[in-house]
């Protein structure tokens, strides 16, 4: 029951952090957004990092889904994700790409 309680608001609070992310993100562009050719190459720049931070994410999940949450190792994952995180946003500044573009 406990886990279940845990998970359930790990899962809330994600969700509010991406719904506001996006409403951020949104607001940001000001109606400029990149070229089409331009997002075209950052996703491919991007594909393999961006799979990764997918998999880390769902293993943060893992995580938090434990009975036992070691906070150690959602740690470790959260410092990849950053470090994948700011190696895609050196893609998206070499092709002038704003954050509502990345998607």
């Amino acid at each position: 029951m406990k886990k279940n309680i845990i998970v359930g608001i790990a899962m809330a609070a994600g969700v509010l952090t991406m719904s506001a992310m996006s409403a951020s993100a949104a607001g940001s562009c000001n109606g400029t957004c990149a070229d089409q050719q331009s997002i075209q190459q950052f996703k491919q720049e991007t594909s393999v990092l961006s799979g990764n931070v997918e998999s880390i994410e769902a293993q943060i999940r893992e995580q938090y889904s434990n009975d036992s949450i070691d906070i150690r190792k959602i740690d470790e994952l959260e410092a990849q994700l950053k470090t994948l995180k700011d190696r895609i946003e050196v893609f998206a500044l070499k092709y002038n790409i704003p954050k509502c573009s990345q998607g």
